[in-house]
């Protein structure tokens, strides 16, 4: 053998391994196609059929819900069983989901599209949603939804089902967010996966939530896949963005990450629900997802008194803090329930450090009591139901525990009221105050207006409370400049910082 055929031998072994089986990452398919991370999102054509691989992946809208986007799961198990219903996996949000009770093979109507690329509207595909398999909102945001046909039915119309994976993916790994916005087709955007996390938004706390910040995640998005790059493999599902959110933390699309108390807001970073193992959830084609082994976990419903989410920390004369009490009742569907305490919500999933078994009240309603000594900060209460006594709980069971939470804020307030200024013409102004969460509540909002002599903003006689529903207040300075005087509130009831502005100076 010469010299050169040498060195070629010796380079193929070197990319195949020296067993000849191992896997090079040169031999694995790129469905990405080449793009680079973080690339703005692409939208896709398909007349040729090049994208066919993603025709499964479709515009959903359930009556009553969202416009979303979902995909056709592959339910057909190791004896390609085409025969159950075909399922489109999408988020909770999409399809009717709640915080305090899951849906569960309950009728719905809707409708999913596929083939929803911007070239291929004539040959879009519709098949009408009948039923709604799963769906929450408490410690995931995901759902299933029934079509009217059976998995077989839609595979012989030419609609590929997508493979959820097994395991989950490590962080850095390669992923593409393709899914379809309100006001277009489907699209496609590509990012390494990054940390874990639990996460609150406005009320709703999610657990072992994958985050990335791939471009173009927004309104429509939701729904969508999150695949792993190499496989095609279905891993999570997109829930929700923290980019375009503002200030605001821990509200309506501005989810925070809560560690220790501390609420963190990471920019323009989206999260997703893993759906890694979803096959565990089926047999025979055939959704069963309150049994075991299947990694959804059991369904416990609660209600609750609430409260107030939002509380004021009180000190002592010395300025120290001082403990605060929470009072907690919760009625259950279970006759048992294990509970703890935490300040990171992620631990809320995690079944070790739960308490003993206790006895759902049989008045219909149990009553928690723990004082929060640890200062301000964000407390979580875990809920956990079960419906027997004896024994460990399950695997699974912490997954779709109830958490509540308060948020303790200590006075003063930081944040100065934030407000928009609109032009009415012949000197009048429009002056809207925005909602920042926590630190400045709309509602509390109060001004009052006068002449730079008339006028001290720090005394508190004259100030008017913004007008509801609008919350906003008007300003006329045809008969000369006005000092304007204004401060909140945050959501505890802490004071702002009083501000003073002239109009029509300030005016843009």
């Amino acid at each position: 053998m010469n010299t050169f055929n040498l060195k070629v031998l010796l380079v193929l072994l070197l990319l195949m391994g020296a067993n000849g089986c191992s896997k090079s990452p040169l031999a694995q398919h790129d469905w990405g196609e080449g793009i680079e991370n973080f690339a703005p999102a692409r939208l896709l054509s398909n007349a040729d059929g090049r994208y066919n691989h993603w025709q499964s992946i479709a515009r959903v809208k359930v009556d009553e819900g969202r416009i979303c986007s979902g995909s056709l799961i592959d339910t057909r198990g190791a004896n390609d069983d085409r025969s159950g219903p075909a399922y489109v996996l999408t988020s909770g949000h999409c399809a009717k989901g709640n915080v305090g009770r899951f849906i569960v093979n309950e009728p719905a109507s809707g409708q999913a599209t596929f083939n929803f690329f911007r070239d291929t509207t004539p040959q879009q595909k519709n098949y009408p949603i009948t039923r709604i398999a799963w769906s929450t909102l408490r410690g995931q945001d995901i759902a299933l939804l029934v079509l009217d046909r059976t998995l077989g039915q839609v595979m012989n119309d030419g609609i590929q089902p997508l493979k959820v994976a097994s395991h989950a993916l490590t962080e850095g790994t390669d992923t593409l967010v393709v899914g379809a916005a309100v006001d277009d087709f489907i699209q496609r955007s590509a990012c390494p996966q990054e940390h874990r996390a639990g996460i609150l938004e406005a009320g709703w706390i999610w657990v072992d939530q994958i985050s990335n910040r791939c471009l173009g995640v927004i309104n429509g998005i939701s729904g969508s896949p999150l695949l792993n790059r190499y496989t095609n493999e279905i891993v999570a599902v997109i829930g929700t963005t923290t980019r375009d959110s503002g200030r605001s933390r821990c509200s309506i699309s501005a989810p925070c990450e809560v560690i220790e108390g501390m609420p963190n807001k990471a920019q323009d970073t989206n999260y997703s629900t893993p759906a890694n193992g979803l096959d565990t959830c089926f047999r025979g084609g055939r959704f069963v997802g309150d049994r075991e082994p299947c990694v959804l976990g059991p369904v416990s419903e609660f209600g609750s008194k609430y409260g107030d989410h939002f509380l004021k920390q009180p000190r002592d004369e010395q300025g120290n803090y001082l403990p605060l009490l929470w009072e907690h009742r919760f009625s259950s569907n279970q006759p048992f329930f294990r509970f703890k305490y935490t300040r990171t919500a992620e631990n809320c999933a995690d079944i070790r450090d739960y308490s003993e078994v206790r006895t759902t009240d049989s008045g219909g309603e149990s009553e928690l009591r723990y004082e929060l000594r640890q200062g301000p900060g964000l407390y979580f209460l875990c809920v956990m139901g079960q419906n027997h006594q004896a024994g460990p709980p399950g695997k699974w069971d912490a997954r779709n525990a109830r958490i509540f939470w308060r948020w303790v804020l200590a006075e003063p307030a930081q944040m100065a009221p934030v407000f928009n200024i609109t032009n009415r013409g012949e000197g009048v102004y429009s002056v809207a105050p925005s909602q920042v969460t926590p630190d400045l509540d709309v509602a509390g909002h109060q001004y009052k207006i006068g002449t730079s002599a008339t006028i001290d903003c720090q005394q508190a006689e004259g100030y008017k409370q913004v007008r509801p529903p609008l919350l906003d207040f008007e300003v006329d300075t045809s008969d000369g400049e006005k000092k304007i005087c204004l401060k909140t509130v945050d959501m505890a009831g802490n004071p702002s910082p009083v501000i003073d502005f002239r109009l029509p100076d300030a005016a843009p």
